[in-house]
Formats: C-alpha cells, structure tokens, sequence
C-alpha cells in the first residue's frame, strides 16, 4: 500500500512540474534575482506573486544553490530588485486598466 501511494504522489509530482508556471519578468543583481508572476482574473485587474532568490555556493567545490534567506548585506540590492519589480506590476496594473477601461467606452 505505501509503495502504491509513493507511486501515484510520484506520477502527480511529474504532472504537476510540467504545469510549472514561468515568470512575466525577472532581474537579476547578484546573487539575488526577483521574479514576477502574473496569474490572470476573470472579473478584475491580474494578480502578481514576487519571488526573491538567493544563489550561493557552500564551498569552492560545490554546485550553485538557492535559498529564499538574504545574507546581511542582501537587504539594500533586494529593497531595489523590488522596487523594479513593483514598477513592473504597476505597468501591468496600468495597462490592464487602460484596456477594460477602452473596453467598457467602446459598449
């Protein structure tokens, strides 16, 4: 029985990553990149999620991680990667604005 539900929660991992969503935008300022996505809505303006990431290698030798942590001197080049990322969305926001807005004259 748990080798049945390994397999079904495997088969549904699989699914599940290839429905991943891709961001609208991104920035980079290393070791941190801001990712912005947009996930459309029937009655109203999009709805945005914004994620901070954090690359870092444990040792010489080691492969590339990421981590949702900020080191200390992290917060200032994230406070901007965010302020990026809000002008983003706000244009996005404006947009969506400017065209229900035409649509609703053009009635």
């Amino acid at each position: 029985m748990a080798t049945q539900t390994k397999s079904r929660v495997e088969r549904n991992g699989v699914s599940d990553s290839s429905k991943k969503q891709r961001p609208v935008w991104t920035k980079k300022g290393f070791p941190l990149t801001v990712a912005v996505f947009e996930f459309p809505s029937e009655n109203g303006p999009p709805n945005f999620s914004v994620k901070l990431t954090r690359s870092f290698k444990r040792d010489e030798n080691s492969e590339w991680e990421n981590t949702e942590y900020l080191g200390g001197g992290d917060c200032l080049r994230a406070a901007k990667l965010f302020e990026a990322a809000d002008a983003f969305i706000q244009s996005r926001m404006e947009a969506d604005y400017r065209s229900r807005k035409g649509d609703i004259d053009s009635f």
